[in-house]
C-alpha cells in the first residue's frame, strides 16, 4: 500500500507543478507561503530552454552530487502525460479541477520536460515554457488556487487520492519561490511530501521530498536541488 501512496504522491507533484498550484504571490520579493531574493540577479530563464539544456542541467547537478538518481528527458517524459492516468484525471472539487484544467493541454505542449532523481525516492522536475506568461498567470492565480485545492480529491481511474495542502517557508535562489506540504491518501494508508519550487522567468524548478522525517531538513533539501539546477541553467 506504501508504493500506491507513493504514485499517488508523485501524481500529485506532477500535477501541482505542472499547474503551479501553491504558487507564491508576486513575482519577486518575499511572498506568502514563501520567500525570495530581494534584489534577484538570476539571469535563468529569459529564453525557453531546450530539452536537451534541461537535461545537460540535471547532469551537471549530478556531477555536484546533488542529483544521484536516474533521469529522465523531454523524450522519455511526454508519453507518461498521455497515459490514462493523467488524461482522465477528475479533480474536485469543480474549483480546484478549473484552476488545474489547463495542465496538461498548452503548458504541456509548450514546455520541455525534464526529471532527475535526488536519491532513491526524492525528485526534481523541470519545465521551461516559451515565453513567461504561462508562469506569470500561474503566480497571479496563486492566492485562489490555495483556497481551492486546499483540500481536494483526483481519481484516475484506478482508485481515488485525496490530498491536502498546507504552505510553508521556503527560500530559493530565484525570483519566485513557493513551498508546501501535501498530505497524501489513497484507501487507508497516508502519507506526506515536502514541495520546493523556484521560477524564474521561463522556468520553474520543483523538488519533492517523500515522507520526510525532519520537513526543516526536507525543505533545505529542496532549496539545495532547486539552486544547483537554477545555476547549472545560469551557465547556460
Amino acid at each position: 500500500m506504501k508504493n500506491s501512496i507513493k504514485a499517488g504522491a508523485l501524481l500529485v507533484a506532477g500535477v501541482i507543478a505542472l499547474s503551479g498550484c501553491g504558487s507564491s504571490e508576486g513575482t519577486s520579493g518575499s511572498a506568502e507561503g514563501g520567500t525570495s531574493s530581494p534584489t534577484p540577479t538570476l539571469a535563468v530563464g529569459q529564453n525557453q530552454y531546450s530539452a536537451d539544456e534541461l537535461e545537460d542541467a540535471l547532469d551537471a547537478a549530478r556531477e555536484d552530487g546533488v542529483v544521484t538518481g536516474d533521469i529522465e528527458n523531454d523524450e522519455m517524459l511526454r508519453p507518461q502525460f498521455e497515459e490514462s492516468s493523467y488524461k482522465d484525471l477528475t479533480i474536485k472539487p469543480e474549483q480546484c479541477a478549473a484552476l488545474l484544467s489547463s495542465t496538461f493541454d498548452r503548458k504541456i505542449q509548450d514546455g520541455n520536460l525534464a526529471f532527475g532523481g535526488l536519491n532513491d525516492s526524492d525528485v526534481v522536475t523541470l519545465v521551461s515554457y516559451k515565453d513567461a506568461s504561462v508562469l506569470e498567470e500561474q503566480v497571479d492565480a496563486s492566492g485562489q488556487a490555495l483556497t481551492d485545492c486546499a483540500e481536494f480529491q483526483m481519481d484516475n481511474g484506478m482508485g481515488q487520492i485525496s490530498a491536502s495542502l498546507e504552505k510553508i517557508d521556503a527560500s530559493t535562489e530565484a525570483p519566485v519561490t513557493q513551498a508546501y506540504r501535501t498530505t497524501i491518501g489513497a484507501m487507508d494508508s497516508q502519507g506526506t511530501a515536502v514541495h520546493v519550487m523556484g521560477i524564474s522567468g521561463t522556468v520553474q524548478v520543483s523538488a519533492t521530498l517523500f515522507d520526510p522525517a525532519d520537513v526543516d531538513g526536507a525543505v533545505a533539501d529542496g532549496e539545495e536541488a532547486v539552486n544547483a539546477v537554477l545555476a547549472a541553467l545560469e551557465n547556460k
